[in-house]
């Protein structure tokens, strides 16, 4: 991460999809930018002695900014997959096992779970405001994420 970047974080959820993240162009992000939305550290322990041996951040969601400005940037959520909603043998129900299968294709959100209503509230979102943000470099199918698919 370069010095322009440090100060990259998450200003406003704007929805189940989408946030406002400090910093547009003039921190060096463009529009189609693969980028990191982060939790805090967490020190890695040794179980014996307690020595902090590093750290380790985790990757709360993956976003692509869409929208640049001078200083800040609109992202989202962009990963999508094919789930099957129907038949098909899952075990999921008996009474439809023999049913068949009924894809849908399902883009990851922002959402804890699945079943949560509008609008977004804090508690109820994987990412918080102030969150850091990390511009990416590599593939997007690289990066785990922790978001909700539904």
């Amino acid at each position: 991460m370069t010095d322009a970047h440090e100060h990259l974080r998450i200003i406003q959820i704007v929805n189940d999809r989408e946030v406002a993240i400090s910093g547009g162009a003039e921190a060096g992000i463009s529009g189609g930018d693969t980028l990191l939305i982060q939790g805090r550290p967490v020190d890695i322990r040794d179980p014996e002695t307690n020595e902090v041996l590093g750290q380790v951040v985790q990757t709360k969601a993956v976003v692509k900014a869409y929208d640049v400005k001078e200083r800040f940037a609109l992202a989202r959520t962009f990963r999508s997959r094919r789930v099957n909603v129907g038949g098909g043998g899952g075990i999921n129900s008996i009474s439809r096992m023999f049913d068949p299968p009924k894809w849908e294709t399902r883009t990851e959100t922002l959402r804890r779970s699945p079943q949560a209503g509008d609008p977004l509230l804090p508690d109820e979102s994987v990412v918080e405001v102030g969150d850091r943000v990390e511009k990416f470099t590599g593939s997007a199918d690289d990066v785990p994420s922790s978001s909700v698919w539904r």
